[in-house]
């Protein structure tokens, strides 16, 4: 989970991001994503910054952590159930020939003031979800996502922090290809997922909720698995 300094730091970088040792990977339309090399690894960690000006940090917290209905818009997830102590088991595709790789992480929700969010997961060990054939264990895994309404409370200004190590003897130009053209895809689908989620509840005469906060209280959240 983020403290509120590392909170406050991910907002800064939303106006003045910090690039010193990173490199622009790929831009699409409101996002920028960086990437920088993992000390003593060949592996890359990735930052991604920038907004949904048309989309809610409740709509876009829904779309993100609601992943029974993420299974309607995320092409790459294959399945997730809920583990004990707000963990997950989470299956995505990997590009073919590669196995599937698998995940069992935490994730928990922070609400802090001013209707920041923050979402958090970390990978764990945990007997209730035993390593299978067939499917690669990424057991080094993390994620990151500080979330802050505009000003005028019908956007969202995003930090994005990713690293896992997927491991096997994979083509750095496969990694490459999977992270230039997964990301724009995941933010862009991840976008409309929102937007659906909010023109349901405008048919449904939820009007005024996507300017409201997530919720009253300051403490951290969890999921709701």
């Amino acid at each position: 989970m983020f403290t509120e300094a590392q909170v406050n730091e991910a907002i800064a970088e939303m106006k003045a991001p910090d690039v010193t040792s990173w490199e622009l990977f790929s831009q699409v339309p409101n996002f920028k994503v960086y990437r920088r090399s993992v000390p003593n690894s060949s592996l890359k960690e990735y930052k991604v910054l920038g907004s949904y000006p048309d989309l809610p940090t409740r709509y876009l917290l829904r779309a993100y952590t609601d992943l029974d209905f993420r299974k309607s818009w995320d092409s790459n997830m294959i399945g997730w159930r809920a583990l004990p102590n707000h963990r997950l088991h989470f299956t995505a595709k990997f590009p073919w020939p590669l196995y599937p790789r698998d995940y069992v992480y935490e994730l928990r929700t922070q609400e802090f003031a001013e209707g920041v969010v923050c979402v958090n997961g970390k990978s764990v060990f945990d007997e209730a979800a035993p390593e299978r054939s067939g499917t690669v264990r990424v057991d080094d895994f993390r994620q990151d996502v500080v979330i802050q309404p505009t000003e005028d409370g019908r956007g969202c200004n995003i930090w994005f922090g990713y690293y896992d190590n997927p491991k096997g003897n994979i083509p750095s130009s496969i990694i490459n290809w999977a992270a230039k053209s997964g990301i724009p895809s995941f933010l862009n689908s991840m976008r409309d997922a929102g937007l659906r989620l909010m023109k349901t509840d405008e048919e449904n005469g939820v009007l005024d909720e996507k300017i409201q906060p997530v919720s009253s209280t300051a403490t951290p959240l969890p999921i709701n698995c």
